[in-house]
């Protein structure tokens, strides 16, 4: 292109009395050029030739889609120049122009300009983007200070994702291809430098290829939004498109929705049914920036359409357009094959029998042998957690059917392992209390989390078919049937606290675990609030029920270790002898149970023991009765 030796000056009135400075210019008068001077509202009027076909913009941003239309059709070039105080838009933040207006006027009089896609949407140019007004902008996946967001915008993003609405469309491609969908948010990418959604899709996007690339948005929940957006989830090296995005690259896109939907083009607000975006066919030819023309390249002409994250099922795009639920929404196809391996999971079976038959006379022998292998045998063949799974997403979705069919399963399971052991303890010649048996007679709310933790993992374990490994695990941690078995062996010894110490932690952790899995199934999606909140509150009363006595326990485990230490802390003068005591054990009642070893220079007489008796009963201020077992130690020992 030969260099411009005509060059029309496009001015807004705001420059008016500035005009000299552009038209008596050294840059201007070294290159020989003549300024013709022309008000924007009379460009429409311009006559273009071989020697004039070149125009200097100097007018406010809201004037350039129409000065810039005109270019288009009168076939001029463009070059920029800056209005003092006027904000640039992204188009003109795009192109990379100098600061200083000597250099910004150089560039602006390159004899160099090359072609660029106009594109429009509803007839006007597009400078400044298209979003759904009063949704998302995207920016916090656009964002140029992308990984340096303040505090403050974050916590207006979290205030912000509670408004967000779905808006169901119908995305139509130059190529009649349809998406239907519901989308929270648009960007179109030509007009961006930097982001992480212009990173991912940076290869395809160009403002010299004829075509407009738009990402659009479809969060799941206000959960899975703000996840989305608060994590460096986009990198160059992945080639598919995350979830909850969609990529669309076309000559045009028409978006059409149902009712009049609010947006913003260029900032400004428009309300339509339908919106068309489209590339012009021919380019505008304009100068800009030499790093702007180093990434700017001409792409192949191939529509792209990456939808599959979008969601596009009916019932699903139905739901959203309600609203946009703090959990994400599992639909009946995602939770199918769940659903039917729950049903399975909640059936009663020779297998499931024979397991439980099993495992209950392992755990029974293995309470017995205090043996910690054999129990921990006992629990991972344990089949109860299934059931409990089932009955809290029986509950979670009212689901009578699945519910009634996991506890009669739940309550088989119960009364097998509550028989067997109660039987094995009435035939067997002894009633000693292992150490395995006397640690499941004193739950407390410790055990309760326990409980609620591998509810979760019970939860996650079977949805995830990549954590489903770990079940045997999560058995293991909440230990079922061996505090069955121990409620079992108090029936067969007729001892009411070790029947009922032990039937409270299986209480504990059923409950635990059916409200745990409750919500984490809500929380994944499978059960809306307004349909789980009956199960989840049925739940929550059981858990504050079994939670009155647990509390009590804990405050006496507390009370004991506070004991233990007054205890051990000390030496005691007894009929003119020092004492001490170590290995305490306490069991709580009354009197209270203390076992211990007493060391000593002298061998106790069963009056000393008498006389330390009532002393450690008014030092702990309640009645005791001791057992200990002497060792004698030198003086030095103690």
């Amino acid at each position: 292109m030969n260099k411009p030796t005509k060059v029309y000056l496009v001015y807004s009135p705001s420059v008016e009395v500035k005009l000299d400075i552009v038209i008596q210019h050294a840059i201007v008068a070294e290159q020989n050029i003549e300024i013709k001077a022309i008000k924007l509202e009379d460009m429409s009027s311009l006559h273009t030739d071989d020697t004039l076909n070149h125009a200097l913009l100097w007018v406010k941003q809201e004037d350039y889609p129409h000065a810039m239309k005109v270019a288009y059709q009168k076939k001029i070039s463009l070059g920029f120049l800056p209005v003092e105080g006027d904000t640039p838009s992204l188009f003109l933040k795009n192109l990379e122009l100098p600061e200083d207006f000597d250099e910004r006027l150089k560039v602006a009089l390159h004899d160099e300009p090359f072609s660029i896609d106009l594109i429009e949407c509803n007839d006007e140019v597009i400078i400044n983007g298209v979003n759904f007004e009063n949704q998302t902008t995207m920016h916090e996946f656009m964002g140029e200070n992308d990984g340096h967001e303040n505090l403050w915008f974050q916590i207006k993003r979290f205030i912000h994702a509670f408004s967000l609405t779905p808006h169901p469309v119908i995305l139509i491609t130059a190529k009649d291809k349809t998406v239907s969908t519901a989308i929270t948010g648009m960007v179109l990418l030509d007009f961006h430098k930097t982001g992480k959604l212009l990173t991912q899709f940076q290869e395809s996007v160009s403002l010299r290829d004829g075509r407009l690339s738009v990402a659009l948005f479809a969060p799941h929940s206000i959960l899975s939004y703000l996840r989305l957006s608060s994590t460096p989830f986009l990198s160059p090296a992945k080639k598919k498109v995350p979830e909850q995005l969609g990529y669309i690259r076309t000559e045009s896109l028409l978006i059409q929705t149902p009712v009049d939907t609010h947006y913003l083009v260029n900032k400004k607000p428009l309300t339509t049914k339908e919106l068309h975006l489209k590339s012009m066919d021919e380019g505008l030819f304009i100068n800009a920036g030499e790093s702007f023309r180093k990434r700017q390249y001409y792409t192949d002409n191939k529509e792209n359409i990456s939808c599959d994250q979008l969601p596009q099922q009916e019932d699903r795009v139905k739901y959203l357009s309600n609203t946009l639920p703090f959990f994400p929404h599992a639909i009946e196809s995602d939770f199918k094959e769940l659903f039917l391996n729950l049903k399975d999971n909640a059936s009663l079976n020779s297998t499931y029998i024979l397991l439980m038959v099993l495992s209950s006379l392992l755990a029974t022998l293995g309470l017995f042998l205090n043996s910690p292998s054999v129990v921990i045998g006992a629990m991972v063949l344990a089949p109860l957690m299934a059931p409990i799974i089932s009955a809290s997403m029986g509950m979670l979705r009212s689901s009578m059917d699945l519910s009634k069919q996991a506890f009669i399963t739940l309550f088989t399971g119960m009364f097998i392992a509550l028989s067997l052991s109660a039987l094995m303890a009435y035939l067997l010649p002894f009633q000693d209390l292992t150490n395995e048996i006397e640690g499941r007679l004193h739950p407390s709310t410790l055990d309760l989390l326990v409980a609620v933790l591998s509810g979760v993992a019970g939860a996650f374990a079977n949805v995830k078919e990549n954590v489903a490994k770990s079940l045997p695990g999560v058995a293991i941690a909440v230990a079922l049937v061996p505090p069955l078995c121990v409620s079992g062996i108090g029936i067969g010894w007729l001892n009411y606290e070790v029947f009922y110490g032990a039937m409270l932690l299986f209480l504990t952790n059923l409950t635990g675990i059916i409200l745990a899995a409750g919500l984490s199934f809500m929380i994944l999606g499978f059960a809306p609030f307004s349909r789980a909140k009956k199960g989840i509150m049925v739940s929550l009363l059981l858990v504050a029920i079994i939670s009155v006595p647990l509390y009590l326990s804990f405050s006496n485990m507390q009370q004991m270790a506070a004991f233990r230490t007054q205890l051990s802390s000390q030496a005691y003068q007894v009929a003119g002898h020092k004492v001490q005591l170590r290995n305490i054990k306490l069991r709580h009642g009354i009197p209270l149970q203390i076992s211990a070893d007493l060391l000593s220079t002298h061998i106790p007489t069963p009056q000393t023991l008498d006389i330390f008796e009532k002393q450690l009963s008014e030092q702990l201020k309640q009645e005791v009765n001791v057992n200990f077992s002497v060792h004698m130690v030198t003086e030095r020992a103690l």
